[in-house]
C-alpha cells in the first residue's frame, strides 16, 4: 500500500493543474488516470485561452475577468507555448449583433483585462480587409473589427504542466484502471491496475467523466453536468492569414484558427446536448454540415467547402454545472464541492475550462487547507 496526501483522478488540464499546485507546497501528490495526460477535453478544445468574450452578453462577468487575468498569467508562465493573437471580426448587413453591440463588448473586454500588454480592440479597414481575406464574401460588410487574445496548443499545454508537476517529485500514474475505492473516516483506499493507493485527500477532476465516475464509486455530489459537446473540423491550407470571431444568424458563434506550423486551418465548434456515455461520444453528420454552412455562408462560390474537403474531426465537450435534480440554471463556471468524514476529504471539480485552471488550483488549495 502506497500512501500519499492527495491523490487527483483526472490528468486533464484541472487535474494536471491541483496536482502541480500541490507537489508546489511540498504534498506527496499521485495523479491518476484511466487513458493518458490531456488525452480527454483537454486536447478537444478551439486551442484558445480567452477570457471568453460571448460570455459578457449573458452577464458572467466574473468569469470573464477570472479568465482575462488568468491569460495574462499564462502567457507570461508559458510564453513559448501561448501568444496572444489579433481576432478579426467582420460584422456584415445579416449579422445577429449590431455594431455598436460588439463595439461596446469589446470596450467592456479592454477594460475587464487591465492591462495594455496585449493590445486593444479597434476597428479595422475595410479596403484592408479585403485584400487580406480575399475569399470572403464582400457585398453588405458593415465594419471589420479586432481585437486581441491568446492562442495555445491544448494538449501540450497539458504536458507541460504535468511535466511541472513530475519535475516536482510528483507522481503520474497513466492507463490506470480504478476498479474500487473505500473511504470512511481515517482515509481513501484505491484498487487500481497500478496497485493500491492510500490518501486522506482525494480530488475528482475527471471533467466531463465526472457524473460517471460519481455513479460508479457511489460518491455524494451536489452538482451535475449538462454535458454540451462541439465539432471542430480540420482542413489543408491556410484559409484565412488571421484568427476570425464568426457569428452565425442563430447567434451563435464559431471560430476560424489558421495554424501556420501545421498548414492547415481549424474550424469550430457547433452545440449538441449530450446524455449518452463520454466514451461512446461521436461527431454527428448533422454538425459537420452545420459548420460547412456556417463558413461556406461567408465564402465566395470558388472558396467554399465540400464535405470532402475535411481532413479531420474532433470532438469536445463543454461542461455545464448545475444543482443536482435541476433541469436549469447552468453555468459556466466551475463548483468546488467538499465532502467530509472525519479527516477524510473528497473535493468534486465541477466544470472548468483551460484559460482558468491556475485560478481553480489555487482555489482548491485554499477550500482543502491541508496543514
Amino acid at each position: 500500500m502506497q500512501n500519499y496526501d492527495v491523490i487527483v483522478l483526472g490528468a486533464g488540464i484541472n487535474g494536471c493543474g491541483i496536482a502541480e499546485k500541490f507537489a508546489s507546497d511540498g504534498k506527496h501528490v499521485l495523479l491518476l488516470d484511466k487513458n493518458g495526460v490531456g488525452q480527454g477535453t483537454s486536447s478537444k478544445s478551439s486551442r484558445l485561452i480567452h477570457g471568453g468574450l460571448r460570455y459578457l452578453e449573458t452577464g458572467q462577468l466574473h468569469l470573464v475577468h477570472e479568465s482575462l487575468r488568468d491569460r495574462k498569467r499564462l502567457v507570461e508562465k508559458y510564453p513559448e507555448l501561448i501568444e496572444y493573437k489579433r481576432f478579426f471580426l467582420p460584422i456584415y448587413k445579416s449579422s445577429p449583433r449590431p455594431g455598436w453591440m460588439i463595439r461596446l463588448g469589446l470596450w467592456m473586454y479592454d477594460l475587464l483585462s487591465g492591462t495594455r500588454s496585449a493590445g486593444k480592440s479597434h476597428r479595422e479597414d475595410i479596403d484592408d480587409f479585403h485584400k487580406r481575406f480575399p475569399a470572403f464574401v464582400e457585398q453588405e460588410l458593415r465594419s471589420v473589427l479586432s481585437y486581441v487574445d491568446a492562442k495555445t496548443h491544448d494538449r501540450e499545454l497539458t504536458r507541460r504542466v504535468a511535466d511541472d508537476f513530475q519535475n516536482l517529485t510528483g507522481s503520474v500514474i497513466v492507463h490506470c484502471d480504478v476498479q474500487n475505492i473505500a473511504w470512511d473516516s481515517t482515509g481513501f483506499i484505491l484498487y487500481s491496475s497500478a496497485g493500491n493507493f492510500r490518501a486522506p485527500v482525494l480530488v475528482n477532476a475527471t471533467g466531463p467523466w465526472i457524473d460517471e465516475v460519481n455513479e460508479k464509486y457511489s460518491f455524494p455530489a451536489n452538482f451535475q453536468l449538462r454535458k454540451v459537446s462541439g465539432i471542430h473540423l480540420i482542413f489543408d491550407g491556410l484559409v484565412v492569414p488571421e484568427l476570425m470571431f464568426m457569428q452565425t444568424r442563430e447567434r451563435r458563434v464559431f471560430f476560424i484558427i489558421p495554424e501556420p506550423e501545421s498548414n492547415q486551418t481549424l474550424i469550430g465548434t457547433t452545440e449538441r446536448e449530450e446524455h449518452e456515455s463520454m466514451d461512446l461520444l461521436n461527431a454527428k453528420e448533422a454538425d459537420i454540415q452545420y459548420l460547412l454552412d456556417q463558413i461556406n455562408a461567408y465564402l465566395k462560390p470558388d472558396h467554399q467547402f465540400q464535405r470532402e474537403d475535411v481532413r479531420d474531426i474532433y470532438i469536445g465537450v463543454r461542461p455545464l454545472v448545475r444543482k443536482k435534480g435541476a433541469m436549469s440554471d447552468v453555468s459556466r463556471e466551475y463548483k468546488l464541492d467538499l465532502h467530509t468524514k472525519g479527516d477524510t476529504k473528497l473535493l468534486h471539480i465541477f466544470g472548468g475550462k483551460l484559460t482558468t485552471y491556475l485560478s481553480l488550483a489555487e482555489k482548491v488549495i485554499k477550500v482543502l487547507r491541508i496543514g
